[in-house]
């Protein structure tokens, strides 16, 4: 669990976005918000006592811990049961105001059930993204740019399969096995082609034209960060998915600030594919 206390605000506005545009991306992911009433705020010693709580409770998570504002813990992080949360919550809120006589309230989100109700309340605290990323220029640059042209291309008509014909999708992705997985999974939805290879994408893309793509990040031949970059140059308005088995804030975020529409994370599941092809491809 990684804990982060200085110069946040921007980075966690930025993963923020990406859970408010795709929820469904986070399964899996919890966010505990932890706040102080308004008019005080936490002392240096709160911060330690939280420190301590959250390394007691989560230290083998994988997540990550923002400090910010004075005011707010955010501590965000996977496959933690909810009740080893709201332990972890009561004990900060008790050992703040035990020792220091400050109030503080929680909540926990699931974020892909509640993504946008806490992007959201998250923005309304804050700023808008474009807003907290001005006051934070030094952070995450490709964020900013995507936070500009996003709300551009989804405004823009996506591209969608005939009127009469299944959505085409292409699945980039090496290893056979997992193909012939996905394959099967999603054989009566949709309109299948394959690529095994970075550089044998260029050409499948542009001659299939594909409504959908999932884009596995590691390749044998590039980096899927980089086939994703010349899908978004020559068609802005694509609709991409990156696929991976590493499913970590850092992937998950990067690929949202490159222009992918999602994340699955591998083993992947039927019905989240599905999900995809069904509202992103029509």
């Amino acid at each position: 669990m990684e804990i982060l206390s200085t110069d946040v605000e921007g980075t966690l506005a930025s993963l923020v976005s990406s859970i408010g545009r795709d929820p469904v991306s986070w399964e899996g992911w919890m966010c505990l918000h932890i706040e102080i009433y308004e008019g005080q705020e936490m002392c240096d010693d709160c911060f330690v006592w939280a420190k301590n709580i959250i390394d007691s409770y989560l230290q083998a998570s994988d997540g990550r811990v923002f400090f910010c504002n004075d005011r707010d813990i955010y501590i965000i992080c996977k496959d933690v049961p909810f009740q080893t949360l709201k332990q972890a919550a009561q004990m900060i809120c008790d050992l703040v105001y035990n020792q220091s006589g400050i109030l503080t309230r929680n909540k926990i989100y699931d974020l892909c059930e509640d993504g946008p109700s806490f992007a959201d309340g998250f923005f309304e605290r804050v700023g808008s993204l474009d807003d907290v990323l001005h006051r934070n220029n030094h952070i995450l640059e490709r964020a900013h740019e995507y936070a500009l042209s996003g709300l551009v291309n989804d405004m823009k008509q996506k591209k969608s399969s005939d009127v009469f014909g299944a959505p085409k999708v292409l699945l980039v992705e090496d290893d056979p096995i997992t193909r012939f997985m996905v394959r099967k999974a999603v054989k009566d939805d949709c309109d299948l082609a394959t690529a095994g290879e970075a550089n044998k994408v260029f050409s499948v893309y542009a001659s299939y034209q594909p409504d959908i793509v999932f884009l596995d990040i590691n390749l044998p031949d590039g980096s899927g960060y980089d086939v994703l970059d010349w899908i978004m140059n020559n068609d802005p308005g694509a609709c991409v998915v990156m696929f991976s088995g590493n499913g970590d804030i850092d992937n998950i975020v990067s690929s949202m600030g490159y222009g992918a529409r999602g994340f699955v994370t591998k083993p992947f599941s039927k019905e989240k594919l599905l999900h995809y092809i069904h509202n992103f491809a029509g």
